[in-house]
């Protein structure tokens, strides 16, 4: 008989430690079925960008008035980058400024996701301005002009709701849910929901 050793405490044959090795397979199989499921799931799904831009329909376009200008903020067109956790809005602005007639520009913005658990329901979020261009107005124009367009982003975007999910597409209840990533890929923002 062969005679080996396990954890060198006492001597044992093979035939015994081959026993015991299936013994702790069927175990650690056990305790996978018992922990809840919860532990390991996650949904994802994935959201392109005419689905977006259909839902912004419904908020632009976006007009303000401001004591520099009459700002109109028009329908905005959506950038998916590949890997970008965020996704871009380049909008076209038209701004009725007292005195100077119409100025034309482009308001560039990164757009975050909020995650409702309560509801199901992902929005755009914490947009940001990369980048605001327009001829032939002041330093001291642009600066106040992007301040009020970084505003009605602010308060407008929030509102635009993008998706939501359904407590039988999930197989879990809304409230245990929370967004854990977002990142786009192949044109797609792939949204992934975990569970607490």
């Amino acid at each position: 008989m062969n005679w080996c050793y396990a954890s060198g405490l006492f001597p044992v044959s093979h035939d015994m430690t081959l026993e015991k090795f299936r013994f702790i397979c069927r175990l650690l199989i056990c305790l996978a079925l018992l922990l809840p499921a919860k532990a390991f799931a996650a949904y994802f799904f994935t959201v392109d960008s005419a689905r977006i831009q259909s839902a912004l329909l419904m908020y632009f376009p976006l007009h303000e008035y401001r004591a520099a200008a009459r700002l109109t903020l028009s329908e905005p067109m959506v950038i998916l980058r590949q890997d970008a956790d965020k996704l871009q809005l380049d909008i076209p602005l038209l701004a009725s400024i007292p005195g100077e007639g119409r100025k034309r520009g482009r308001v560039v913005a990164d757009v975050g996701l909020h995650y409702k658990p309560s509801t199901g329901e992902l929005f755009l979020a914490n947009p940001k301005i990369r980048g605001f261009t327009m001829k032939d107005i002041t330093d001291e124009s642009r600066k106040t002009f992007r301040a009020s367009l970084s505003d009605i982003l602010i308060k407008t975007l929030p509102l635009v709701r993008i998706h939501q999910v359904r407590e039988q597409d999930i197989n879990h209840s809304l409230s245990m849910s929370n967004m854990k990533s977002m990142r786009v890929e192949d044109g797609r923002i792939r949204v992934v929901i975990g569970f607490d």
